[in-house]
C-alpha cells in the first residue's frame, strides 16, 4: 500500500522505503499497515502476499516488482503485508540483497520491519500462560515464528488495551522484548501514525544491521554491556567441547524446565554435537519447542564459532543450575581422549539434518 500523494513533506524521500509488516494475525497487520502508509482501514490496499511461493522466491519477485515501479516514477514510502507464516529474516535479507546488487542500482530499500503482536500472545506463546481453547493448536511453529518475528523488528506494535489489572504481566513482556529486540521502538497502535513521520532516510543494509543487533546476536559479542537489573534475565553458555548428544537430548526432555532451571522463554545460538562434527548446528528455542538445525558454517572454518555458544532469555533464570545441566551434556575428558572415530557411535536421538547445498 502507498502512501497518498498529500502525505507530510517529511516522511517523503528520493527513493521508494519498503517497510515490512507481519504478524500472526493478518487483520491485525493489516490495521497497523494502513495507520503506517497514511490510509484509512477502509481504503483498499495492494497487498503483495507470499501465496504459494517459497519465502526466497517471494522475496525475489517482489524486489523485482518494486525495481519495476520505481523505474515508472514510484518513490515514497511503500508497506508490504506479509503473510503469518512467512519467514520475516529470510524475506527481508533476500529483498535486500536482490536489491542491492541490481544494476543499475536503485534507491529502494528497506525502512522498517514491524511485528504486530500482543502481551496476551506472547505471554501464552513464549511464557506458557494458558490459552483459551480456541487458541490452542498442534502448530509447534508459531512459538519460533513469533519469536523471529519479535527479534528481528525495528518497531514491536502490541495491540493490547492498556489493563491495570494485568500491569505485573506486561511489564513481564516488555522486559522480555526489550532483551529480545534491544534497538526496536516498542509502540501501541496510537503511536504509529507518528512513528512513521520520525525518519524519511532510506539506509542502505537495514536489514543486515537489523540482524546484527537482535538481542542473542549482541549477546554473544564479547563484552556486550551488562543488563539494568529487570523482570527479564539473560545467561549466556559457552564451553569449548561438543555435546553427548544423547545426554542432551535427555536434558532437553526432562531438565530444561521451568521447575528446574527457571522459564526459559527463548534461547539462540550455535552448538557442536559429537555425532556430527563436521558441521556447526542451529540452536532455537521459543516456549517449549526446540529447532535444532544445521547452518552453512563449517566446524573448521575460521570464521565459524568454537564449542557451545546459546543465550537463554526467561524471568527468573537460574544460572547455576541451567550451567550445571549444560555441563553435564559436554563429552567427558575420557570421551574426548576416545576421538571422533568413538563418538560416532553414541547415540543420537534428534532429527536427521538435511543439509542443502547452494551452487
Amino acid at each position: 500500500m502507498n502512501e497518498p500523494s498529500d502525505s507530510p513533506p517529511v516522511s517523503r524521500i528520493a527513493g521508494l522505503a519498503v517497510t515490512l509488516v507481519s504478524s500472526s494475525d493478518r487483520l491485525r497487520a493489516e490495521h497497523v499497515a494502513a495507520i503506517l502508509s497514511g490510509c484509512t482501514v477502509s481504503e483498499s490496499p495492494v497487498e503483495l502476499d507470499v501465496g504459494g511461493d517459497d519465502d526466497a522466491t517471494f522475496a525475489v519477485e517482489l524486489a523485482e516488482q518494486l525495481a519495476s515501479e520505481y523505474d515508472d516514477g514510484l518513490t515514497g514510502n511503500t508497506v508490504v503485508v506479509l503473510e503469518p507464516s512467512a519467514d520475516i529474516v529470510e524475506v527481508a535479507l533476500v529483498l535486500e540483497h536482490m536489491l542491492d546488487g541490481r544494476r543499475p542500482r536503485v534507491p529502494v530499500g528497506i525502512r522498517d520491519v514491524v511485528a504486530v503482536t500482543s502481551v496476551r500472545e506472547v505471554g501464552q506463546q513464549l511464557f506458557g500462560w494458558p490459552a483459551e481453547r480456541s487458541a490452542r493448536g498442534d502448530d509447534f511453529t508459531s512459538p519460533g515464528r513469533l519469536a523471529s518475528r519479535l527479534e528481528f523488528a525495528s518497531m514491536i506494535v502490541l495491540t493490547d488495551a492498556p489493563n491495570a489489572a494485568a500491569a505485573d504481566d506486561t511489564r513481564l513482556v516488555l522486559a522480555l522484548l526489550e532483551r529480545l529486540a534491544p534497538s526496536a521502538l516498542l509502540l501501541t497502535p496510537f503511536d504509529v501514525a507518528h512513528a512513521r513521520q520520525l525518519s524519511g532516510l532510506l539506509v542502505r543494509g537495514r536489514a543486515r544491521r537489523l540482524g546484527a543487533s537482535m538481542g542473542w546476536q549482541r549477546e554473544l559479542v564479547e563484552g556486550a554491556p551488562a543488563h539494568p537489573v529487570s523482570a527479564c534475565s539473560t545467561y549466556v553458555f559457552r564451553d569449548p567441547r561438543p555435546f553427548h548428544p544423547g545426554r542432551l537430548h535427555s536434558a532437553v526432555t526432562l531438565r530444561l524446565t521451568p521447575e528446574n532451571v527457571g522459564c526459559i522463554a527463548r534461547s539462540r545460538g550455535f552448538v557442536r554435537l559429537a555425532t556430527r562434527g563436521g558441521r556447526v548446528g542451529s540452536w532455537a528455542t521459543a516456549g517449549n519447542v526446540l529447532d535444532l538445525d544445521p547452518t552453512e558454517m563449517l566446524s573448521w572454518s575460521t570464521d565459524s564459532p568454537i564449542g557451545q555458544e546459546i543465550v537463554f532469555f526467561g524471568p527468573g533464570l537460574d544460572e547455576i543450575a541451567l550451567e550445571a545441566v549444560l555441563s553435564e551434556c559436554l563429552l567427558t575428558t575420557e570421551e574426548l581422549a576416545a576421538g571422533p572415530e568413538e563418538w560416532m557411535s553414541y547415540p543420537d536421538p534428534f532429527p536427521e539434518w538435511m543439509v542443502e547445498h547452494h551452487h
